[in-house]
């Protein structure tokens, strides 16, 4: 059921022209771990750990693209069930008013890829939830602080590292 509604939405996307071709968005793997001292010195960031699997194409306007995000307790996941979990979010990619995007379904979120070259990526977001809930949404947002954007540079690693995503 959930693949039915994947492609029901992109196929939408196509026929809007909402996205095009996401040739910007280099397929990979990326990821980005925190240190202990950089999530102390940054007191608001709730993201312990990030990855993404940009994939193959699933139509000529989206690649399958995965993200995951583990919590750290702190920031707005402190003291929350989220605090340790990893969750994840299938995500829609494409380019839409000159930016590399990706797009949650639901009106889940997005995110921008704003830099990105051999060995990284960087996006931003300001809504971008993840988690699976059950229906449309997710658990936890991306943003640190709602409506604000927040930034992540992740680095381009092996493949092996997005095995199982």
């Amino acid at each position: 059921m959930r693949i039915f509604r994947l492609l029901t939405l992109s196929a939408a996307l196509a026929a809007s022209g909402s996205f095009a071709a996401a040739n910007d968005i280099r397929p990979g793997c990326y990821e980005r771990i925190y240190s202990q001292s950089h999530l102390a010195s940054h007191p608001d960031q709730h993201v312990a750990a990030i990855r993404m699997k940009v994939g193959e194409w699933i139509t000529n306007v989206s690649r399958d693209t995965r993200l995951e995000a583990t919590f750290a307790n702190q920031g707005q996941v402190r003291g929350t069930g989220a605090a340790g979990r990893t969750m994840a979010q299938f995500l829609f990619c494409g380019t839409e008013d000159s930016w590399d995007r990706c797009q949650a379904e639901c009106d889940s979120g997005s995110l921008q890829v704003i830099k990105q070259s051999n060995s990284s990526m960087t996006f931003r977001t300001r809504y971008l939830m993840v988690g699976d809930a059950q229906s449309c949404g997710g658990y936890v947002d991306l943003a640190e602080i709602q409506g604000q954007w927040v930034s992540y540079r992740l680095n381009r690693v092996p493949d092996a590292n997005c095995r199982g995503m």
